[in-house]
């Protein structure tokens, strides 16, 4: 059930969803099992086997090798983020400035030369700003920034580009039914190239930690909280499933080389993760290492944050921070446009 996620649109039926949710869970059950049986009866074990051998195309998609990084920056190739930036803390009343702050110190020091941010906060009356903040700490003067959400046309939550090199043309994803969430593209100049950048933010699940720690706890409220739980990851599934699909369909019309990161809400055994690497590479596969965790909240090994790109980049050294700042962690990796390999045949068969 948890493998038939990948494979079923939630539309057509979101239990799959569920156990995929849950993949973690019953792998360690079956391995659990393949020990226990492997000192009682050997044979009983094949069965747990078996069950984990179906799976290992999808196994190899949680599991990155590549644990050697050079730190000195790849010739040609530019620094690359994405990071679900939680507001930059604005609803920590007490301490929200310097929380953000302490984000802004962060980014300055990893100087990228394209940051995406998801759950983006600018405040028009400038009482807590962001924008021009940004602009000067990290050098990026260039700024894309989707409104999903305004209270009092002042205060606007979104997601924001950002990006050193220029910035040619914009546009935006509209989530019908959605007030949180939303995709922008950016056309950007590296170059003699030109990039399309897709940041998105996908369907949150609006899970309350809160709620978590009462059913774990058995609290008097469990049940009417885990079928509230489940209610919510129904939703969440189905209009992600939509959303994806739209915004697939808009990453295949691109004239340029495609990059598309952001907060996708979704494990690794997920529609929404098939639908989009159908044509696009996960840069943490090809270029990170161990299990890449992105989730920092209180729900433990989820990696929901993601880097992709079409076969017209090249990656290197794809990196999941330790820096906790929010309730994910920052993500980067470093990027460069292939040379167009047609064009180099025919300058070199004409110099022949």
């Amino acid at each position: 059930m948890a493998y038939s996620a990948y494979f079923v649109n939630p539309n057509t039926s979101y239990i799959p969803a569920f156990f995929g949710l849950t993949y973690y869970i019953w792998l360690a059950i079956n391995v659990f099992f393949i020990l226990i049986w492997f000192f009682l009866k050997v044979r009983y074990s094949l069965l747990s086997i078996l069950v984990i051998a179906v799976g290992f195309t999808l196994h190899k998609k949680q599991f990155a090798t590549h644990f050697s990084i050079n730190l000195n920056p790849p010739d040609g190739y530019f620094k690359y983020m994405s990071y679900n930036v939680q507001l930059f803390g604005l609803y920590n009343w007490k301490e929200n400035k310097q929380h953000r702050d302490e984000i802004f110190r962060y980014l300055k020091k990893e100087d990228p030369d394209i940051i995406t941010f998801q759950e983006y906060y600018e405040d028009d009356l400038k009482r807590f700003k962001t924008t021009d903040t940004l602009r000067q700490i990290i050098n990026a003067k260039n700024v894309h920034f989707g409104v999903a959400s305004s209270l009092k046309n002042t205060q606007h939550w979104g997601i924001a580009t950002y990006s050193k090199f220029p910035i040619i043309n914009k546009g935006e994803i509209k989530f019908s039914k959605s007030k949180g969430n939303i995709c922008i593209f950016t056309d950007i100049k590296i170059g003699k190239d030109t990039v399309r950048v897709f940041n998105v933010h996908f369907q949150s699940n609006h899970l309350h930690t809160e709620s978590i720690e009462k059913i774990i706890q058995g609290d008097s409220t469990a049940k009417v909280l885990a079928f509230d739980m489940l209610k919510a990851l129904k939703k969440g599934y189905i209009k992600r499933a939509g959303q994806v699909d739209t915004v697939a369909s808009a990453i295949s019309m691109s004239p340029y080389p495609v990059i598309v990161s952001g907060d996708f809400n979704d494990m690794p055994i997920s529609y929404t993760y098939k639908k989009l690497t159908e044509n696009l590479q996960d840069a943490f596969l090809n270029e990170g290492g161990g299990f890449g965790f992105t989730y920092a909240g209180k729900i433990p090994f989820l990696r929901i944050d993601y880097i992709l790109h079409n076969d017209k980049i090249d990656a290197k050294n794809f990196k999941v921070s330790s820096k906790k700042l929010s309730d994910h962690y920052p993500i980067s990796v470093w990027l460069k446009v292939k040379e167009d390999q047609s064009l180099i045949t025919e300058e070199t068969s004409s110099q022949e």
